[in-house]
C-alpha cells in the first residue's frame, strides 16, 4: 500500500484523508437534501416569509421578530464563515445580487456559498495531492505535478461561483421559456378588469406547476405590490431578482402605465407579439446553427463508417484473392 502512495504520506493519513471527504460529501448531500427537500414547500415558506418580513417592516418597524428554531448545520457553517471571516464587506452585495438571481432567497444561501468556497478548495487540493503523488520531500520533483495541483485549488474556489450561475443561467431559460403564456393570461386578466396585483396573483396560480420559477416571481410581486408603500418598487424588485432583458421590458411598460394611467391592456398584447417574434427568432436561429454543428460529428463518425462499409468488401477480396 505505501508503495503506491505519494512520498511522505502513510497509510494512516491516507485513510483519515479518505474519511474526511466521505464526511464532507455525505455532509454536502445531507444539507442538500435538508435544504430542497420540497420545491413547492419552499416557495410557499419563501412567500410567507417575505410577506411577514414585510408586515413587520410597515407595521412595527422597530421589532424585528428573531428566529427561534435554526437548522443546527446552518448554524455551525454560520460561526464557521464569521470566525474565519470569510465574507468580504465589498462582494456582500455582489454574491447576494448573484444567489437571487439563481434563486437561493435564503439569509444563509450566503453563508452556504461562502462555506463552499472554503470547502472546495481544500478538497481539489487533498484530492490532485493524492492522484499526482505529490512529493513532499522534492516538490518540484514532477514536472507538472504542482501545475495541477495549483490549478485544482483555483478551479475549486471557482467552483461554488460556476455553479450558482449555471444555475441562474438554466432559471433564467426556464423564465423565458414561460414569458409568453404569462404574457398571454396577464393580457386576459387584464382585458377581464382585475387589478394589477390580482392579475399577477391569478397568473401566478395559473401557472404554478407547468412555470413553478414564474409563478413564485409574479407571487412575490404580488406580496410586495399590496404591502410596498411604493408600487414601482415592487415592479423595479422584480427586474432586479430576474435580470433578463424581457424582465426589464414588462417592468418599464408596467411602471410607465402605472405612472401615466395607460391601458394595460393594449401594452401587453404588444409585448406579448413582440416576445412571441423574439421566441420565434431564437427558435430560428438554433436551427440554422444545425448545419455547422453537424459538420464534426458528420466527420468523426459517419464518414469513417461509410468508408468502411464501402471498401471493406473490396479489401477483404484482395486479402483472399492473395491467399
Amino acid at each position: 500500500m505505501n508503495s503506491f502512495l505519494p512520498i511522505g504520506l502513510e497509510a494512516d493519513s491516507l485513510y483519515f484523508l479518505a474519511t474526511a471527504i466521505l464526511a464532507l460529501v455525505v455532509g454536502y448531500f445531507v444539507l442538500r437534501k435538508s435544504l430542497h427537500h420540497d420545491r413547492f414547500a419552499m416557495q410557499v415558506r419563501s412567500l410567507q416569509e417575505r410577506r411577514a418580513q414585510l408586515k413587520a417592516e410597515l407595521v412595527v418597524p422597530r421589532k424585528r421578530s428573531k428566529k427561534i428554531h435554526s437548522d443546527a448545520s446552518i448554524d455551525i457553517i454560520r460561526i464557521i464563515v464569521n470566525k474565519m471571516n470569510l465574507i468580504q464587506r465589498s462582494q456582500v452585495g455582489k454574491i447576494n445580487t448573484l444567489l437571487i438571481n439563481a434563486g437561493y432567497r435564503s439569509k444563509d444561501a450566503i453563508f452556504i456559498y461562502a462555506f463552499f468556497q472554503l470547502v472546495f478548495p481544500i478538497v481539489a487540493l487533498i484530492v490532485s495531492i493524492l492522484l499526482t503523488k505529490f512529493d513532499f520531500a522534492d516538490p518540484f520533483a514532477g514536472k507538472w505535478n504542482l501545475f495541477i495541483i495549483i490549478a485544482a485549488v483555483l478551479f475549486g474556489l471557482k467552483l461554488p461561483g460556476i455553479l450558482v450561475i449555471n444555475v441562474r443561467n438554466k432559471r433564467y431559460d426556464t423564465l423565458q421559456g414561460g414569458l409568453s403564456d404569462m404574457l398571454d393570461l396577464m393580457l386576459v386578466c387584464a382585458e377581464a378588469g382585475l387589478s394589477l396585483g390580482a392579475a399577477l396573483d391569478r397568473v401566478a396560480r395559473e401557472l404554478m406547476f407547468s412555470y413553478p420559477e414564474m409563478a413564485e416571481e409574479l407571487s412575490l410581486t404580488s406580496i410586495e405590490l399590496g404591502f410596498l408603500p411604493d408600487r414601482k418598487k415592487a415592479l423595479l424588485n422584480l427586474a432586479e431578482r430576474v435580470d433578463i432583458a424581457e424582465i426589464r421590458g414588462i417592468t418599464n411598460v408596467l411602471i410607465q402605465t402605472e405612472k401615466y394611467g395607460t391601458p394595460v391592456a393594449q401594452a401587453l398584447r404588444v409585448l406579448s407579439s413582440e416576445f412571441r417574434d423574439q421566441r420565434m427568432l431564437r427558435a430560428e436561429q438554433k436551427a440554422a446553427r444545425l448545419p455547422a454543428l453537424m459538420t464534426v460529428p458528420m466527420i468523426v463518425f459517419i464518414l469513417p463508417t461509410l468508408f468502411i462499409v464501402m471498401l471493406a468488401p473490396a479489401i477483404i477480396s484482395l486479402i483472399m484473392a492473395r491467399l
